[in-house]
């Protein structure tokens, strides 16, 4: 008994000490995200809703970029609504036709300035713009979102992506 308390008291104390340092404004950072991520839902409705994410980032010292991937399995219509309302520095974001470590990428649209904004844009409108730069392609089976976030006041932000298909 003695050798299991021995054990486990210096994990809990572990344990506490680094939910303490972490902090609580985790827990309100994440449930302001879940209010965004059900905005953005009504931002789309009449869709499937296939999926999320939220993206969280640190404000700095130092800009910084954050690149996510979206696959759209089905040639359907896909509605994306981003919410960056909960950015307080300016953010730009760049959609594109693929990964960053590719050198011949395309820019497919960028919005600019959209801390303390919500919008959404369809597959359609993409492969539109696409196919007038890189005539004879494909339509997109998946794109690549680039958040460029500038620095600032330290604090701990994000942007969140909801999105769905039209059946």
């Amino acid at each position: 008994m003695k050798k299991l308390t021995a054990f486990c008291l210096p994990l809990v104390v572990c344990f506490c000490w680094i939910a303490l340092v972490s902090g609580g404004n985790d827990s309100a950072l994440e449930a302001q995200m879940n209010t965004l991520k059900q905005e953005c839902k009504e931002l789309i409705n009449g869709t499937r809703y296939e999926g999320s994410k939220i993206t969280y980032f640190n404000v700095g010292a130092s800009k910084q970029t954050k690149n996510i991937e979206v696959f759209m399995f089905l040639s359907n219509e896909y509605q994306f609504a981003i919410s960056a309302k909960k950015c307080s520095v300016p953010v730009s974001v760049k959609v594109y036709d693929s990964s960053n470590d590719m050198k011949e990428r395309t820019l497919i649209k960028e919005f600019k300035k959209v801390q303390g904004k919500s919008w959404k844009f369809s597959s359609n409108e993409l492969n539109e713009l696409y196919l007038k730069k890189k005539p004879n392609s494909e339509r997109l089976k998946n794109i690549h979102l680039e958040y460029s976030i500038s620095s600032g006041k330290e604090s701990k932000e994000g942007i969140v992506l909801v999105y769905g298909n039209k059946s």
